[in-house]
């Protein structure tokens, strides 16, 4: 296996508790599938990662080191038990790691199936952002996206933003 030693583990998250909330972004497989084929083609010569199915990427509070870009196969974010979101090919997780720094990972992500991945450091994610400016509005639109349905998942009931706040 052609694996960063240091950022991955073995073994299977706990599947006692998890629990999935529905999302409408989910109905139909990963929400990536608008960005795969821009982010794929931004990597194709990249160094891949193989990872088995079941294995650990990462862990929530691991420290972060890089994002990463599944060029085949599917992964899960998922803290404690709760599942966020199953991410496929062109999709990206660990984006956070690049974009707000020195703060632990805050979920684990393990390989639903067995998965090719390419590492994006901080490095790379510079240089990926001047040759394709589009990338960094990309990882916005995913960050965006992933805050929202967590949005929606915790908040109790529609809020309606006109109606004035209690003190």
């Amino acid at each position: 296996m052609n694996t960063d030693p240091g950022s991955l583990t073995s073994g299977k998250p706990g599947k006692s508790d998890e629990r999935r909330e529905p999302a409408a972004d989910m109905a139909n497989g990963p929400p990536t599938a608008t960005q795969d084929t821009d982010i794929l083609a931004l990597i194709t010569n990249e160094p891949l990662i193989a990872l088995d199915g079941g294995q650990v990427l990462f862990a929530e509070g691991d420290p972060p080191t890089a994002m990463f870009v599944v060029r085949s196969g599917a992964l899960r974010i998922q803290s404690g038990g709760v599942v966020y979101e199953d991410v496929g090919p062109g999709g990206i997780v660990g984006e956070m790691a690049l974009v707000e720094r020195h703060h632990a990972r805050s979920a684990t992500v393990f390989a639903l199936t067995d998965c090719e991945l390419v590492a994006v450091d901080g490095a790379r994610f510079a240089a990926l952002v001047v040759e394709a400016p589009s990338f960094a509005t990309t990882v916005m639109q995913v960050l965006s996206r992933r805050l929202r349905v967590m949005d929606r998942r915790y908040r109790p009931e529609q809020w309606n933003g006109r109606e004035p706040l209690d003190p």
